[in-house]
Formats: structure tokens, sequence, C-alpha cells
């Protein structure tokens, strides 16, 4: 990924010593607002501004930073910085650290931009079940086959992706993000949806059902990058130039350490002697580096082979162009 020139120098350095004391501090606040801003308002980004602020204004930047720390707290109380040294024990060095920030308060928008999106859907799906015989609520948030089981579903998500897609000749051409659905979204909506809960053979969240269905139809992704988009109309097609792309924007965000871990992420066992460091840092970077590649792909329709191409990448070119 290009973000454009890093704020290298003396402030990503004072923040790497202030993170190596287990602690945010000035340094690491002014350079978190710096990549925050550069990250916000590049023209490869379109991602929406905090609610009650009309741009990515300084305020604005702050308010997303606040967000990060009080997710961080959230899933982990009294560790709102974890995602501060998570970057830190990646990084090595200050451009290798603010390339890593960089990545995690991009992720955080796009989760953000997703849990929007699937918000939308999920209130969509509520009242198109609610005026379609098919469907019956169960509890609060839960839906069923009308006479279906109303017993809770406890399964795997990723089965009920698997139904969804064995659904054929669906698909949704026209997506409005207000208004009235168009006839053709929602049978094609209620259509997945009805074979999604034939096959879960239980009352399944709303949730769910919108994660589900958002996947199927690739519905609400969260904002494209510009100079992504620019590379479909090549003449490769899509599919090829998408997972070349994919995988060369992953390369440039790894750390040399990291590139030369990539082809061995499935053999924790050799991560220590690659690395060349002791067994419980190796196993964080390595840890870390398969969750970001993970939030990196996973909402990409060919995940599989951009991490395959990643793969070649690190094993194969020291320096691709």
């Amino acid at each position: 990924m290009v973000f454009g020139e890093l704020a290298t120098g003396a402030i990503a350095e004072a923040a790497l010593v202030e993170l190596s004391e287990g602690q945010p501090g000035p340094a690491s606040v002014t350079l978190l607002q710096q990549l925050g801003r550069q990250c916000t308002r590049s023209a490869r980004t379109n991602f929406p501004p905090p609610e009650g602020h009309s741009s990515w204004s300084d305020d604005a930047v702050d308010h997303l930073l606040a967000d990060m720390f009080a997710r961080e707290d959230r899933d982990d109380p009294g560790q709102g910085h974890k995602f501060l040294l998570d970057c830190y024990l990646r990084a090595t060095d200050g451009p290798s650290l603010e390339r890593l920030l960089l990545a995690a308060i991009e992720n955080f928008l796009k989760d953000q931009a997703k849990g929007t999106s699937r918000g939308q859907l999920r209130r969509r799906l509520q009242t198109l079940f609610g005026g379609d015989e098919r469907f019956q609520p169960v509890e609060r948030d839960r839906w069923t086959l009308a006479n279906g089981p109303v017993r809770t579903w406890q399964g795997d998500l990723d089965a009920l992706e698997r139904a969804a897609f064995s659904v054929r000749g669906v698909e949704i051409t026209r997506w409005n993000h207000a208004g009235m659905t168009p006839r053709v979204t929602k049978d094609a909506l209620l259509t997945v949806a009805e074979a999604v809960l034939e096959s879960a053979e239980g009352a399944v969240r709303l949730e769910d059902l919108a994660r589900v269905l958002q996947q199927r139809f690739r519905l609400l992704r969260e904002p494209t990058l510009a100079s992504f988009e620019d590379q479909l109309d090549q003449p490769d097609g899509p599919a090829m130039v998408d997972v070349d792309v994919r995988a060369r924007e992953l390369y440039t965000l790894l750390s040399p350490q990291e590139r030369r871990l990539v082809p061995l992420l499935g053999k924790r066992s050799q991560w220590k002697e690659v690395l060349g460091t002791g067994q419980t840092r190796a196993g964080a970077i390595g840890d870390a580096l398969i969750e970001q590649l993970r939030l990196a792909t996973v909402d990409d329709a060919d995940h599989d082979r951009v991490v395959l191409a990643l793969v070649e990448l690190c094993g194969g070119l020291d320096d691709p162009d």
C-alpha cells in the first residue's frame, strides 16, 4: 500500500523509545495524529469522517484515534494501547513502525465502515423478513423459516456461507443505500436467506444473516482504494490484476523480518530460527503477522490466491518492482 511520504524522523524514533518502556507518551500520540491525518486525507481512500464531523479535520482525526483506544479498552480493559505495542513488537525501525501503524489505522477504518454497512443491511433484512410469510421471528433478534425449528442455531458461520454460495443464478446488480429495495434485489436477498435458514435448521441471529449475505453478494463493502480501482481496467482483467496488486501492497507493509517469515507461517517450530529471536518474541511476531494477513485479506474474493502470491514474493523476490 502506498500512503505517500511517511512522517519519518525524530518523532518516530522517540515513539519507539516510549513504547520500549511499555507506555505511549507524547511522541507516540503526535506520531499517531500525523499518521491519522495522512491516512484519512489520502487521495487513495474515501472513508467517511466520524459522526458529527463533515470532514477529516484535526478534531475528527482525534475522534478516530480515541475510538481506536476505546475499542482496545472494551476488548481488554486497561490495555487501550495494545495495538500500539503490537506494532512496536513487529517494528524494526521508525519507518517500519509508521507503516504498521498506518495499516492498523486503515484496518480500524475498514472495520468501522463494515460495521456501519452491516447495520444498514441488518435493518433492511428486518423489514424484508417482516413482510414475507416465509420467515418468522424468534425472540428479539433471531429469525427462522415459517413453521421451522425455533431452537437457536449455534453452528459454524462458514457452513452458512457455503449454503449461501450454493445458490446459483442469483446476483445483485443494483444496490441502493436508501429508499425502497428494488424488487430484483429483494428477491435475491430473500432467496438466499431462505436457503441459509433451511441449512441452519434453527433460528439465526440477524447479525449473522447479514454477515453471510454481505459476503455472498459483496454488499456494502468498505470504501475502495482509488489506485486499486484504476487497475481494474487493465487488459489482463480484474482477477489477475487484483491478486498481483494486492499481494504487492501487502508486501510493502512487511518488514524484512516478516517477509522471511511469511513462507513459514505454517511451520511454527521454525519461527525462532528464522527470526533469530527468543521463542516468546517469535511467537508474538508470527501470531501478529497471521492476524494482519487475515484482516488484510478477509474481504478479498481471491484471498487464498493473494496470500499464495505474497508467499511467492517473499520467497522468490527480494525487492519486487
